[in-house]
């Protein structure tokens, strides 16, 4: 069967430490690596555009290739809330450039079910897909050997750990992560992750002090290369992420898939994507209660273990890749 020839748009602009980011690095990896597809350096060449990101780049190409184009939706307008700056201001003009960027396309996909809901509610009329990310279960799996390098390179060892993963910002609850850990203070707490667009951030000057002045059993790695982070899960006990919103938590995938049990807001989204896989607080106080009895209980936490394996079974590379091939082949056909 000819292989598909499949041109990807990824702007610069999204940085280098985000889920949008990661879902760029996956895909590339997982195109090349199949025999259904080639992945191709010009849109001319292409059967299929895939575009995860969506600038002027991608708006430019819309007017010339809509007609194959597919668009994965990661951002919808409550996604700005409390990561950049005066987001509440702009937040109408953002919903309107979604709107219209999301319809460019000739087909959405979107990261879950509620981004689904909320793209249809914002005025998309392009047909939408939903598909769910995925995760590389040989590369994010438990492993000895990398629990013990990357415990070494934070200087820990018997330690437990309890890390979060995304950008410091409002958004992803970083105000009461760092409380949690000062109810605490006999576990130790890893933030993942820094703020790669500085003074955009909402709060920057804010989030400066209070990671400066955070307690002595938290340790924030600032951004990391994205081959580090399979040693990153593998080093930790359990993932621990008190964001308020989120589209699709690739996060969450990554740590099931090594197995670590989940400590999560109680956020509306995520019952339709992560079921009953997980734990959920609203607060340090509720947080804390969580994750010391996961701490203190190892059937309790051996039970959380075994959920978080459950989900991350649900979310297998190759089932995303038919799942997207289909996609790719429909699109095709109506071109």
């Amino acid at each position: 069967m000819k292989k598909l020839n499949i041109y990807v748009i990824a702007e610069s602009f999204v940085g280098e430490a985000n889920g949008v980011t990661t879902a760029i690095l996956e895909l590339f990896e997982s195109l090349k690596k199949s025999d259904s597809f080639n992945v191709v350096d010009s849109p001319n060449d292409a059967d299929i555009i895939h575009a995860h990101t969506i600038g002027l780049d991608y708006v430019f190409k819309s007017f010339k290739y809509k007609k194959k184009m597919v668009v994965s939706a990661h951002v919808v307008p409550d996604s700005f809330i409390g990561s950049l700056i005066l987001s509440e201001l702009w937040r109408p003009i953002a919903k309107q450039y979604l709107k219209y960027v999301y319809n460019r396309s000739k087909e959405v996909i979107a990261v879950s079910p509620v981004v689904k809901t909320e793209l249809e509610a914002i005025g998309v009329r392009s047909k939408i897909h939903v598909l769910c990310n995925s995760v590389n279960r040989q590369k994010f799996s438990q492993s000895n050997e990398l629990r013990a390098t990357f415990r070494k390179k934070l200087n820990l060892t018997n330690e437990f750990v309890v890390t979060c993963v995304g950008q410091i910002q409002p958004r992803k609850g970083i105000y009461d992560f760092i409380d949690t850990a000062k109810k605490c203070p006999d576990i130790t707490f890893v933030w993942v992750g820094g703020t790669p667009f500085k003074g955009l951030t909402a709060e920057y000057k804010k989030l400066q002090t209070v990671v400066k002045d955070a307690p002595k059993n938290i340790i924030f790695t600032g951004i990391v290369d994205f081959d580090d982070m399979p040693g990153y899960y593998a080093m930790s006990d359990v993932f621990f992420m008190p964001s308020f919103q989120e589209n699709f938590a690739f996060a969450t995938i990554e740590a099931s898939s090594v197995k670590l049990p989940l400590v999560l807001r109680d956020n509306v989204e995520y019952p339709s994507s992560l079921f009953t896989h997980y734990l959920k607080g609203k607060n340090a106080d509720e947080f804390s209660a969580i994750i010391s009895k996961l701490y203190q209980d190892s059937d309790h936490f051996n039970h959380w273990q075994n959920e978080s394996e459950t989900l991350a079974s649900k979310y297998s590379l190759d089932a995303y890749m038919i799942n997207l091939k289909n996609i790719y082949e429909g699109l095709l056909n109506k071109v």
